[in-house]
């Protein structure tokens, strides 16, 4: 039986590896961005519905099945709803930003 020559040293230096494909950057940086993206659309519905709740703004219905007609005064109903989600929108943004620090 004959034993390896351990005198000359082997190479054993890692398989190269291939840089990521171009674009893909961090895995956790557009799922941010998406959750942040949704945080500023949730922002911008939950303002629409408390200005439409309030009456200082007035959209006409579209695409009405039945026989629709405008809301006339203020919704105490969709100002809330806008509050809410305005609030939501917020906390989702600030949440965010707060772990970027």
């Amino acid at each position: 039986m004959t034993q390896p020559d351990l005198s000359e040293p082997t190479d054993v230096s890692p398989a190269p590896t291939s840089p990521p494909p171009a674009g893909s950057g961090d895995a956790g940086t557009w799922r941010k961005t998406a959750k942040v993206a949704l945080g500023i659309v949730l922002i911008l519905l939950g303002l629409l519905w408390t200005l439409q709740g309030a009456d200082a703004v007035r959209i006409p219905p579209i695409m009405c099945v039945a026989n629709c007609e405008p809301i006339t005064g203020g919704s105490p109903g969709w100002l809330a709803i806008g509050v809410i989600t305005m609030v939501a929108g917020l906390g989702v943004v600030g949440v965010l930003l707060r772990r970027r620090r």
